[in-house]
């Protein structure tokens, strides 16, 4: 029970990180030099998950026999953590210009470098439920979709960001017009 309550602490961690640095991010303005290309990075992270959930049911429908539970946890989760890799390496590319302290730069390759390598580490399924599935079991299924939907209420809050002046209203994400 113990090390079930350090692990969802861990990841109740990295969602706050990642929604705490969106809401940061919404006071700058994406420089116009690397604004097309954040913009396309930023609509491949969010329709990532749409296009996993396909794949991930023909697999486990047609090619993955057995282990039902486990793959799902383990899909789910690994997914997250790709995904959260990947937005603060979007963090990074787009605002390496305002981030105001070399500590913030730390910051961010600490979690561009640590989330890979746990997810690599982890995306065997054998290691992962010998090491993870034991601790959290279930609820680690539970743990990647709150990751999932703090990712997406965080992508909510760098579409602020997307403005071209700071005295532009909000704006309408593209994925609720």
């Amino acid at each position: 029970m113990n090390n079930t309550l350090i692990a969802l602490a861990a990841l109740a961690f990295l969602a706050g990180a990642l929604l705490v640095e969106s809401i940061a991010t919404c006071q700058f303005i994406i420089p116009d030099r690397v604004k097309r290309a954040s913009e396309g990075m930023n609509r491949l992270l969010l329709l990532i998950p749409a296009l996993a959930v396909p794949v991930f049911a023909v697999l486990f429908l047609f090619v993955l026999k057995g282990r039902f539970y486990e793959r799902l946890c383990h899909a789910t989760l690994l997914l997250a953590l790709w995904l959260y890799a990947t937005r603060y390496c979007w963090f990074l590319l787009t605002y390496h210009k305002c981030f105001i302290t070399k500590s913030s730069v730390y910051y961010h390759l600490g979690f561009i470098v640590g989330l890979p390598v746990m997810a690599i580490r982890y995306t065997p399924l054998d290691v992962y439920a010998a090491d993870i599935y034991p601790v959290l079991g279930f609820a680690s299924i539970l743990a990647g979709a709150g990751l999932l939907i703090v990712f997406y209420i965080a992508a909510f809050f760098t579409t602020c960001a997307n403005k071209t002046k700071a005295s532009d209203p909000f704006d309408t994400p593209w994925w609720l017009r």
